[in-house]
């Protein structure tokens, strides 16, 4: 069997009606030497019966137990051949000429093993939100690991080619991280290779109820990246990404603190912040922060 260029990764749980759409979107495009390999994480709503229908020799479907979307991004890489891996959610969207125009750019910058591109926002029915779109930071080329500490430019996992070889040299997703597995894996790829970005938007991402973002607490999310932040800086090639990596991390513990006192547990928040003040030391907003914090603690005000 001949190997393909690129390996399409999809991982999908219970969104039939979105992946059928998803599906599409991949085998439209102009761009057509790749695997499209579809991770089914257990659902039970017909996806099975939809997927051994297709009769395209391109759509290579893989059956899990529900194990999360990271771990079925895991066991779609275990599956890829393709030189290249792009990634999709199966309740996302392709523009077709996407990995066409990605492919063609990253061939004249061979520096580049990763490249990402543009979007734009819809709503459950494909409907434009060009209010939503118009928020979101122009794409990046060349060495991003500084604008993606900073959080002023992150690419979407829907738009990304990465050459596998990058993929393998860094070890994947890191599974035991649950929410943000998708940002620590590109900070580890900015660590290693420049970027090609095109700022055209080729991916149509789909705001909708049941998007799992939309259902996540936010601590749950303070918590993650306070996770991958302290994880980034212990890896950290220089002083300054370190420290970075640090006052991101406090940032992070700062929002989870705002979270608990807003739920009244303002001893725990405090806590909290004093776990930021360790580890961003010369913040003097934290300490004023951690100073107001200890008196609601102690009843002073």
């Amino acid at each position: 069997m001949r190997t393909p260029e690129i390996s399409v990764i999809l991982p999908t749980w219970n969104r039939l009606p979105l992946l059928r759409r998803a599906v599409d979107s991949v085998l439209a495009q102009t761009f057509d030497d790749f695997e499209l390999v579809v991770v089914d994480d257990g659902s039970t709503d017909g996806t099975r019966d939809y997927l051994e229908a297709i009769e395209d020799p391109r759509v290579h479907p893989v059956w899990l137990e529900h194990h999360g979307l990271t771990s079925a991004r895991s066991a779609g890489l275990r599956h890829a051949q393709g030189e290249w891996v792009a990634f999709l959610d199966s309740d996302d969207l392709w523009l077709p000429e996407k990995l066409a125009l990605q492919l063609n750019s990253l061939a004249t910058h061979p520096t580049c093993r990763w490249s990402c591109t543009g979007y734009s926002f819809v709503d459950a029915d494909e409907r434009p939100l060009p209010e939503r779109s118009s928020l979101l930071h122009r794409p990046v080329s060349g060495h991003i690991l500084e604008s993606m500490l900073k959080f002023e430019f992150v690419p979407s996992m829907v738009t990304t080619i990465v050459r596998r070889s990058l993929i393998q040299e860094i070890g994947g997703f890191d599974e035991s991280i649950s929410i943000c597995a998708d940002f620590d894996f590109m900070l580890r790829l900015a660590t290693r290779s420049e970027i090609c970005a095109l700022p055209e938007s080729l991916a149509l991402v789909r705001e909708h109820a049941g998007r799992t973002s939309a259902q996540l607490p936010l601590v749950d999310v303070y918590v993650d990246q306070e996770r991958v932040f302290r994880k980034a800086a212990a890896t950290a090639s220089s002083r300054r990404i370190r420290s970075l990596c640090l006052h991101q991390r406090a940032m992070q513990l700062v929002e989870q603190s705002g979270a608990l006192a807003r739920e009244g547990s303002h001893r725990a928040a405090l806590a909290m912040l004093i776990r930021a003040t360790r580890a961003a030391p010369f913040n003097r907003a934290l300490w004023r922060t951690a100073a107001g914090c200890a008196a609601r603690a102690m009843g002073w005000k």
